[in-house]
């Protein structure tokens, strides 16, 4: 009989548990036991999120947000649904003694329309034109003629102002025609913040759109979107529009839906 039996007795002996001549207490029994429930369960969670894991093929997250492709489409819906929307278009890097646009500042309407000023260069000599495009028609009021008249715009190095607001033509066409495009995280400029859309653009579509421009050239772009919103906000243009030497046209949409009338002079 082990030794503490003779003093605690038979019952007594049984209740403590005696192990080898040591009494352990039923109380700690219960604690290991539950210590050793404990450690199982956390082995068995382990197990099963290691097997969730393989069974998942370890393939990474579904990206969040939309596609850079998604966020230039609702960019052009939303200028497309404009009623009106206020243009700013300037300039960069353009060779000395062309022809063409230099700068412009009006608004656009849908409809397609325009008025506004358009600042042009022929052969070096810059002039500032006031432009209204309203039904097709385009007028114009030339240096020192102090009234509107009809005129063909190519006469003047530019485009069909009313034209830049076409939907399937104008300037939003861009958006949807633009190769692999990219998303860059989102930026303050000035009082907004804008996240860029950069890619990259056929010379057809830009000689479509500005009449100027290497059709068989590669254009870069960049699109500034508000964030958030995702309004278009800027378009940067580059690439050879003057020869093998890029230059840069860059234009600016702001103020949308404001209350604007265009009507013919």
């Amino acid at each position: 009989m082990p030794r503490y039996a003779g003093w605690v007795g038979i019952d007594s002996a049984v209740s403590l548990g005696i192990v080898g001549g040591t009494a352990y207490p039923r109380r700690m029994r219960t604690v290991r036991r539950r210590r050793v429930a404990v450690l199982a369960a956390l082995l068995s969670w382990a197990l099963v999120a290691a097997l969730g894991a393989c069974t998942s093929g370890g393939s990474d997250p579904a990206p969040s947000g939309p596609t850079p492709t998604e966020r230039l489409a609702s960019a052009k819906e939303q200028l497309d649904a404009a009623t009106s929307v206020h243009l700013v278009l300037t300039s960069a890097d353009l060779p000395s003694g062309v022809s063409g646009i230099v700068a412009a500042d009006g608004w656009g309407a849908h409809p397609p329309a325009f008025k506004g000023k358009f600042q042009v260069t022929v052969r070096g000599t810059a002039a500032d034109t006031e432009v209204v495009a309203v039904g097709g028609e385009v007028y114009a009021k030339l240096p020192f003629v102090p009234v509107f008249a009809k005129v063909d715009p190519a006469t003047l190095g530019v485009p069909d102002p009313a034209g830049l607001f076409n939907p399937a033509t104008g300037v939003t066409s861009l958006l949807t025609a633009t190769g692999a495009p990219t998303a860059a995280e989102p930026v303050r400029k000035g009082t907004e913040v804008l996240r860029v859309v950069s890619g990259t653009l056929p010379g057809k579509a830009i000689v479509d759109l500005l009449r100027v421009g290497d059709a068989n050239g590669t254009f870069t772009v960049n699109y500034g979107l508000t964030e958030p919103g995702g309004q278009l906000r800027t378009v940067e243009l580059r690439g050879p529009f003057y020869g093998a030497t890029p230059s840069t046209y860059r234009l600016t949409f702001d103020r949308y839906g404001e209350p604007v009338e265009i009507v013919k002079p």
